[in-house]
């Protein structure tokens, strides 16, 4: 009897154990979404958006440069940047200097906007591996430096670390930054380089999400089909919206800043990637 009884306790915590991923809705044209959670090793809710790099009318934006304004972008929260660009969807991006409130920034690493460069490559350290992307819309993740080619490069954002490699976890430095759980951004590569994902991880949230470690960021990369991943900046940068008409949507629950956020806890950021793309068929 108690046998059993050890048994049926097992078996219950296993079951409320579970990992589950929901399948792919249809957004727009090329574009999709797909939501996951866990709640072991700790509660965990993700958010992900699937981007068919081959489909009509898809095309990209980061943050352009400020001109003559000091520094080298001005920050502006994802739901900001995605409606005053006319986007669907949008997602933050790289890492920025100085943190946390409104106005002009720095960025860590590599960005380009419609092949302008806006701020230059590293060699090493956060921003020192991006995602770049040409204007017909083929996709590599890459280590970068200081004479990085970037003449056919129309799009590109950098981060911290590369999280997954031909769809294997590489070995990361065992930081503190790595292990303990965050509000994570990432993006990933299917192995055909077909699909761009743009993934974020609620953190900070106690009863919704409590974040994840880098390794975590890995694996749930590759339950939504991603056989390269990159990490962005996250933390109270971690936000994920659509376009509904007009309106930017978000899709996840950012943990915010006292500094730098909006009503809904976004983070006013130094740089967001954006994605153009065209209505579902009967949905103009």
């Amino acid at each position: 009897m108690r046998l059993l009884l050890l048994l049926v306790v097992s078996l219950a915590l296993t079951a409320g154990a579970a990992t589950k991923v929901e399948p792919w809705t249809p957004l727009f044209e090329g574009v999709a979404l797909a939501r996951g959670e866990s709640d072991e090793p700790r509660l965990q809710k993700v958010t992900a958006v699937r981007v068919d790099l081959q489909a009509p009318g898809i095309a990209f934006l980061v943050t352009p440069n400020n001109g003559k304004a000091p520094k080298e972008t001005t920050s502006e929260t994802t739901s900001q940047f995605l409606e005053r660009h006319h986007l669907q969807v949008a997602i933050n991006a790289n890492f920025f200097d100085p943190c946390c409130d409104e106005g002009e920034k720095d960025l860590l690493g590599l960005a380009v906007s419609r092949g302008v460069v806006v701020s230059p490559a590293r060699v090493t350290g956060i921003g020192a591996v991006a995602l770049c992307i040409t204007k017909d819309n083929h996709a590599r993740l890459t280590r970068t430096g200081p004479a990085f080619p970037t003449g056919d490069v129309w799009t590109a954002v950098a981060g911290s670390a590369l999280v997954l490699v031909s769809g294997v976890k590489p070995a990361l430095a065992d930081s503190a930054f790595n292990r303990t759980p965050h509000p994570r951004t990432a993006i990933g590569l299917s192995g055909d380089g077909r699909y761009l994902i743009l993934l974020v991880i609620d953190g900070r949230r106690p009863g919704h999400s409590e974040g994840a470690t880098m390794d975590e960021v890995a694996a749930w990369l590759l339950r939504f089909g991603a056989s390269e991943g990159l990490n962005l900046d996250g933390g109270g940068s971690t936000s994920l919206v659509r376009a509904e008409g007009e309106k930017a949507v978000p899709l996840n629950t950012p943990s915010g800043a006292a500094l730098g956020s909006s009503g809904n806890g976004e983070r006013s950021n130094g740089n967001n990637l954006g994605v153009f793309a065209r209505p579902l068929v009967g949905k103009e």
